[in-house]
């Protein structure tokens, strides 16, 4: 590294000139205080000097060689000792050669020749601007190592010096990281300190080219210190030349535990994106400030029946599956959740709940989101972590239960009051029986009894009743009419049953067959009460009930011509516990027949008959259901 010549010191140069000879101090001064910069003050002895300089340092000492006949230069001399010296120049007669060599072999700076001539005065000016340039220069640069050797071992990573292969320097932490002193590192070869099966990559980078070499490189290498003990260094380096010399110059960091830390983070990102992956609900990560999405895993495409790269075009077409009806409710409420969070005043959490169908399907189903805003150590939103499940069974459960909890406060209804009253019958009569010895209260207490079979079958039935049919099969419903009323007939006194051409469909046969027996046993409560009641009787007092199919075969009707529903009560006569007859019925018949005709999936109805009462199955609820017979 050349620092090229120097002409002359900056600023201002104090000057000291040390000799006993008046005239030649006489003629000294002035002329060199002539010239711009040196200001010049003069002593007669090197003890003087010392003094004086010691006092005010000067950056120049110009001194004679002799004083008085003895050799006082030795004094000054002992300047050298001092740091930062200023540099010495000897001004004397040259009467021999020895003097320089022993002028210069003490540490002067230069040497000028005496008379003090013009000429040799400013050859002396030119001498000391020069020495003074060069001793600051000096100091300058004493100064500036002095601060890079500070920086280097203060600094946090290591830093190196590499010539031919071997280390020429290192600081105190890369010292350190290897497990050994700085001068037991400085001067061996580089790859004594990396692992074996690393060296390859070391040689590799610090090998010359034929054709240039590797200006810069960077590479991680195992080292090994002392003890046996590895680390792994993040090298960077930077080939140079110093003095014609190439050297590569560079840093190393110990990048052991980011390089652990990072492999426990790709760990942990590769576990979490398996349990993620594995969840039966769906997940997914979005942008903060509107729904962008950059995650979501592979259940939105088993859940919706779409793939998953539709989402990432359009964040918003999984709205196209949502009903309808909850569509626009739930774009507006995403639109709100964004909005909250850039006014800065973000909930916790975002809950939505909603219908949607998904796709290639006809079956609704439910979901709940709900949408949490992650936050950085600042409070602000980084993303919106959103976890959708399937309700769609729970909700089911739910109504199920609802309708159990139903059945169970009918069933409560029945047993505290249906059965309580033919109890109570039973128990009278029984108790007048043996008190007065006669068996015809006998009856009473038998038909109080087979009414408390037939509540106690009735809800039952309303407990069976209510549960989907799972194992359907072909079901000739002629014929599970005719065996219904095989069953109500032998009560059925004068009663004509008519049963039509019906279709046959998947259905429960047991479940069909108690359909018909509850509509049948209804007619004959309803419409046979009636008539008896009547003052007189004849043949169109006779009670029918027919059975036929609606148009196309959509669905099925049971009729009688008795009083008919009147349509204040229509809406109500489905209700479990619900009677027209106090006390000569539970009110559990028509509810048992809307279980049977729900758990198939029909629709049942009251509707206006040709004389009494008529109820309509529908197969197929959407549409017309077709004029009646």
């Amino acid at each position: 590294m050349s620092l090229g010549p120097v002409v002359h010191a900056e600023g201002p140069v104090r000057v000291l000139l040390v000799d006993d000879d008046p005239e030649t101090v006489a003629d000294t001064v002035p002329a060199l205080e002539a010239c711009d910069r040196l200001e010049v003050s003069a002593v007669d002895d090197p003890v003087a000097a010392l003094e004086a300089h010691a006092e005010s340092p000067f950056d120049c000492i110009v001194t004679e060689f002799e004083f008085g006949g003895s050799t006082g230069f030795d004094a000054l001399l002992r300047l050298r000792e001092l740091p930062n010296p200023p540099p010495v120049i000897l001004f004397t007669r040259l009467d021999s050669v020895d003097v320089v060599r022993e002028a210069f072999d003490a540490g002067v700076a230069d040497v000028v020749e005496k008379p003090p001539t013009e000429a040799q005065l400013a050859v002396l000016a030119y001498r000391i601007s020069k020495a003074v340039a060069a001793a600051r220069q000096s100091t300058e640069l004493d100064e500036l190592h002095a601060w890079v050797r500070v920086i280097a071992d203060q600094s946090l990573v290591g830093l190196y010096v590499i010539r031919d292969g071997r280390i020429e320097f290192v600081n105190e932490y890369l010292s350190n990281l290897l497990g050994y002193d700085t001068d037991e590192v400085v001067g061996r070869p580089i790859t004594d300190f990396i692992v074996e099966q690393d060296r390859a990559i070391v040689d590799e980078s610090l090998k010359s080219r034929e054709h240039g070499s590797v200006e810069s490189m960077s590479y991680t290498v195992r080292v090994s210190d002392r003890t046996g003990g590895q680390t792994t260094l993040e090298i960077t380096g930077q080939r140079t030349a110093v003095d014609g010399e190439s050297v590569v110059v560079g840093t190393a960091m110990d990048v052991t535990a980011r390089l652990e830390s990072e492999r426990l983070l790709r760990r942990s990102e590769r576990l979490t994106r398996q349990i993620i992956s594995s969840l039966p609900d769906m997940v997914f990560i979005s942008e903060p400030t509107e729904l962008d999405i950059v995650y979501i895993n592979d259940q939105f495409e088993s859940v919706w029946g779409r793939d998953v790269s539709l989402l990432y075009e359009n964040p918003h077409s999984f709205l196209e599956l949502v009903h309808v009806d909850d569509r626009d409710q739930l774009r507006r409420a995403i639109d709100e959740m964004f909005v909250d969070i850039r006014d800065g005043a973000v909930d916790e959490q975002y809950e939505f709940e909603f219908r949607f169908i998904p796709e290639g399907s006809e079956t609704i189903r439910w979901a709940n989101a709900r949408a949490v805003p992650l936050l950085d150590e600042n409070g602000d939103v980084t993303n919106i972590l959103g976890v959708m499940s399937d309700l769609t069974e729970r909700i089911s459960h739910e109504r199920e239960l609802a309708q159990q909890n139903a059945r169970l406060d009918a069933f409560a209804r029945v047993l505290s009051h249906d059965i309580r009253g033919p109890l109570s019958v039973a128990q009278g009569r029984l108790e007048l029986a043996r008190e007065l010895d006669d068996g015809s209260h006998l009856d009473y207490v038998e038909r109080a009894h087979r009414r408390i079979t037939d509540v106690v079958e009735d809800v039952l039935s309303l407990a069976r009743d209510g549960r989907s049919v799972l194992d359907a099969e072909e079901v000739s419903l002629a014929d599970a009419a005719a065996t219904a009323w095989e069953m109500c007939s032998p009560n059925a006194g004068h009663v004509r049953c008519e049963v039509g051409e019906l279709p046959v469909v998947e259905a429960d046969e047991s479940r069909a067959t108690r359909l018909f027996e509850n509509l049948f046993r209804n007619a004959l409560q309803h419409g046979r009460s009636d008539r008896d009641d009547a003052s007189t009787a004849s043949d169109d007092s006779e009670l029918v009930i027919r059975v036929g199919a609606l148009p196309s075969h959509r669905g099925f009707f049971v009729e009688d011509n008795g009083p008919g529903i009147p349509a204040s009560i229509r809406d109500h006569v489905f209700d479990s516990g619900f009677s027209t007859k106090d006390g000569d019925g539970n009110g559990l018949g028509l509810g048992i027949v809307r279980q049977i005709v729900d758990s198939h999936g029909w629709v049942i109805r009251v509707v206006d008959g040709r004389s009494g009462a008529r109820f309509e199955v529908l197969f197929d609820p959407v549409g017309e259901a077709g004029a009646t017979d």
